[in-house]
């Protein structure tokens, strides 16, 4: 269902099917599976996606009550002539993941990338995100890797679902500009192996240095391992080079998002 912004019809009612099927939009894996679409919340995410040419948008839903008058949202609205879908204040919180809704959201397309896209920028560096369990930490790592201009990221099984409303609303818009592949560990080790990847692990101890460590022969793999069971055996037994964040205090290991942060800036040094 899609209204106009200038004339269209007021969407009132939370039980409206259009706004049943929003919801599981936003709380169903499965759903955006089946729909391979998403529920990008939030006014800064929505502009980024107004932004990029390749991003496919269904509808951009607002509540003006909560929103406001935006001039700069307005003008992207009408330059990328994206169907505008109007609701009410009580529809909108219906529909957001947040307590205090920006009034803004958009259905969009997931970006469709493969493993070769991450690899045709020069000298590629891209992320593995072995197992990452927790949301937060996916979209962190995820708004790292486009920060530091990290050609893309891979998710593995028991990662968490990169297009979960939480991990979208943490990247702030990173999740559309960064290429973003699911494979399973045996698929992405034989392209990894088929492409001369190669692999690098963050491990808590037993790696060479980060600050040691040559990040310059690309294409280069790093692997980021779980919050609680770090990097799977199968991974390890690909025989990645190992790199380690020497810790001074009593810490054992540092967050999985962190530690990433800490080696991308540094491989990209």
């Amino acid at each position: 269902m899609n209204e106009s912004h200038d004339g269209g019809k007021l969407i009132t009612s939370p039980q409206n099917p259009y706004v049943r099927d929003l919801v599981a939009l936003r709380k169903d894996g499965n759903v955006r599976r089946e729909r391979q679409a998403f529920l990008l919340e939030g006014r800064r995410g929505v502009l980024t996606a107004l932004e990029l040419a390749h991003t496919k948008i269904g509808e951009v839903i607002v509540c003006e009550k909560i929103l406001g008058e935006d001039a700069e949202l307005n003008e992207r609205l009408a330059a990328r002539g994206a169907p505008v879908v109007r609701v009410s204040k009580d529809v909108f919180k219906k529909i957001a993941d947040v307590e205090t809704p920006q009034g803004v959201a958009a259905v969009v397309r997931m970006p469709e990338w493969t493993f070769e896209d991450l690899l045709k920028p020069a000298e590629p560096l891209f992320v593995v995100a072995c197992g990452i369990q927790d949301p937060g930490n996916l979209g962190t790592l995820i708004r790292t890797a486009e920060a530091c201009g990290a050609t893309g990221l891979v998710t593995l099984e028991h990662t968490a679902d990169p297009f979960n409303a939480k991990v979208v609303r943490s990247t702030a818009g990173g999740l559309l500009a960064l290429p973003i592949v699911r494979h399973s560990t045996g698929k992405f080790l034989k392209l990894a192996e088929e492409n001369r990847v190669r692999l690098a692990a963050a491990c808590a101890h037993d790696g060479v240095s980060f600050r040691a460590f040559d990040w310059k022969r690309r294409p280069l793999g790093l692997c980021i391992g779980s919050e609680a069971h770090g990097l799977s055996d199968e991974i390890l037994a690909a025989k990645p080079e190992r790199v380690t964040i020497p810790l001074r205090g009593k810490a054992e290991s540092l967050n999985a998002a962190v530690s990433a942060s800490v080696l991308l800036f540094e491989a990209q040094r």
